[in-house]
């Protein structure tokens, strides 16, 4: 028997946060004002035109632009006006809402089975259609174990197979070995990429649901050589970055790709969805201006038309008075945050009381105030602040050296040989408390890092800094080769599954859990969390979870930050909202008077 699911479906507003409206961040300005958060303002689409374009500063290239094969923020950013996915989220209400399917799954009463109706005029931008044979190839690159796509790979762990049913290619059944609480929104926001494109030669067809799950249980190649073959080509980069490839079924298309200068899509005018999603703008393009300085610069000169300000000084102060420069600033609360990354594999930080300590030697309150305006709120867990599941019973943890070096020295680090460097024989090897942060070229972490260099110094620690290009950084990260490093995490606006970046499984080849955080406790809770279906049950087990976490210190986090952005004000229907990436550029448009670039 089936039923309708709606309901469940309905992502309760009191689960996320109140969208940052009517709140102002304490900090002071050149001219002594607080910062206001910039609301989500009415649509303003009448006498809307297409034309002009928007030029994007970005700090470093994308990694990737097919989906399946990349966890990269920056290229998720680039890659959602070319991709398209089942079912999609309401930017204002967080509801999910049909897409590519003609309205929300019919789901089994045992959360096994989702069937799919498939709209039958949604094409990719080649012109041909979209159907589920697509969604079905695109499930089995996701589960084949060999391509890069194991952070999305996790989702889908219980996932059984993908049929058609009753061989109609607009209808699509998904299932499960199990109940998964988040299967709709995963398999909902799985972006759908073309089979005649990426697999001409039907190498998927040959691949049985239950061979893709022995291939996943061995990870053996020689057993699974076409499996891996076809892994190597859709890894490849040439996939992810030339236009024959990188075809998808949304308003824009690739267009070109110059390796460390820019990313240019052009408007898809055969666009299947322009009478619901419009794509005004005729091309955007990501262009890449790695100094921060200089993309300050670019945008006042209006080389650029849209940045994210990494730099707090830059938005209060540098840009004081934006109009002068026909800017305008927006100050967008998303549910990210940043922290500090400690290799649980390392001979140092092995040991929870060092972990400990380090959290107690970093002054997140000071670092907050001088390095990004006290526009920052500390956080102790990973749950974002404004969920209903977030554990707000975890004291705040001080900065307090007396207490780091009680820890330090409970642990065996002493300085025995009398060079300020305190030591400790690990491995029957004296080991000098040494390390280096790991960093990609961000001016405003690379600040912290050097604050946080000098405090250690404090304790006897020398630390260093190593930066890295975006690229190399995201590939040392992501094979577990770092003593430290500062990042960042973007959440979901959905529930969250914590599972992807803390479950032992995913400490493993390129996984989220990079800091290679284990703990069988930790495991049980998640594994639990991901079977259950009723909130307040689910909100029990992850506040369990976070004082697990808590309490082992495999990160250091430190705070969550509202995000800022200076835009071009010759745009209409800017709208800035609660929700990663914050706004949606193919609704941006520009009177035909002020429009700068004509094809």
């Amino acid at each position: 028997m089936k039923k309708s699911l709606t309901v469940y479906y309905v992502i309760l507003m009191s689960l996320f946060f109140a969208c940052g409206r009517q709140q102002k961040v304490n900090t002071e300005s050149g001219s002594g004002n607080s910062i206001q958060i910039t609301e989500v303002t009415p649509l303003d689409t009448i006498g809307a035109v297409n034309g002009d374009w928007i030029i994007k500063q970005e700090m470093s290239d994308a990694e990737k632009l097919n989906p399946t094969v990349t966890n990269d923020a920056t290229a998720q950013g680039i890659y959602i006006y070319i991709y398209e996915s089942l079912l999609s989220v309401d930017r204002i209400t967080y509801d999910l809402k049909p897409l590519i399917a003609k309205s929300l799954p019919e789901v089994t009463d045992d959360h096994l089975s989702y069937i799919f109706d498939l709209k039958e005029n949604v094409k990719f931008s080649d012109g041909t259609p979209l159907t589920g044979e697509d969604v079905i190839f695109t499930m089995k690159t996701i589960k084949n174990p060999f391509t890069d796509a194991q952070a999305t790979r996790n989702y889908f762990a219980d996932l059984k197979s993908v049929e058609l049913v009753n061989g109609n290619k607009f209808k699509v059944r998904f299932n499960m070995s199990k109940p998964y609480f988040r299967a709709v929104f995963s398999i909902g926001d799985m972006s759908i990429t073309p089979k005649h494109i990426l697999d001409k030669d039907g190498m998927n067809d040959k691949f049985t649901w239950e061979d893709l799950e022995s291939a996943q249980k061995t990870f053996d190649a020689k057993k699974f050589p076409e499996m891996q073959k076809y892994a190597d080509f859709l890894n490849s980069e040439e996939v992810s970055r030339e236009k024959k490839y990188v075809i998808g079924s949304g308003p824009y298309m690739l267009d070109k790709w110059i390796t460390g200068q820019s990313i240019t899509l052009s408007r898809n005018d055969e666009y299947w969805n322009r009478s619901q999603v419009p794509n005004f703008p005729n091309k955007l393009v990501f262009k890449t201006i790695k100094d921060q300085n200089a993309a300050v610069v670019a945008a006042k000169n209006k080389e650029t038309d849209y940045m994210e300000v990494i730099q707090p000084i830059d938005f209060v102060e540098n840009v004081k008075d934006p109009e002068k420069f026909n800017l305008k600033k927006a100050l967008v609360t998303e549910p990210t945050y940043n922290y500090i990354a400690w290799n649980n594999q390392h001979p140092i930080f092995s040991d929870k009381k060092v972990r400990w300590a380090m959290a107690y030697a970093i002054d997140r309150r000071s670092i907050i105030d001088k390095i990004v305006y006290g526009m920052g709120t500390p956080i102790q867990s990973h749950i974002f602040i404004k969920s209903k599941f977030h554990n707000s019973d975890l004291p705040e943890i001080p900065y307090d050296m007396n207490k780091a070096k009680q820890l330090l020295t409970e642990a065996g680090w002493k300085d025995t040989d009398g060079d300020g460097i305190l030591d400790k024989v690990i491995n029957g090897k004296k080991t000098d408390f040494r390390f280096t942060f790991t960093n990609n070229t961000n001016p405003k972490r690379k600040k912290v890092i050097l604050i946080l260099i000098e405090q250690l110094k404090q304790l006897g620690i020398e630390a260093s800094i190593q930066e890295y290009e975006w690229s190399v950084f995201l590939d040392k990260v992501k094979k577990h080769q770092f003593d430290a490093n500062f990042s960042g995490w973007q959440l979901t606006v959905t529930p969250d599954d914590p599972y992807q970046i803390w479950h032992s499984s995913q400490a493993t080849g390129e996984g989220s859990n990079h800091f290679s955080y284990i703990n069988p406790e930790s495991d049980k809770l998640l594994e639990e969390n991901r079977m259950e279906f009723d909130d307040n049950k689910r909100m029990e087990i992850l506040k369990k979870w976070q004082k697990i976490i808590y309490d082992d210190q495999p990160v250091t986090f430190l705070w969550s930050e509202p995000s800022r952005y200076l835009y071009s004000d010759r745009y209409r229907n800017a709208r800035w909202y609660s929700y990663p990436d914050s706004p949606l550029l193919n609704e941006w448009w520009v009177q035909s008077s002020r429009q700068l670039y004509k094809n």
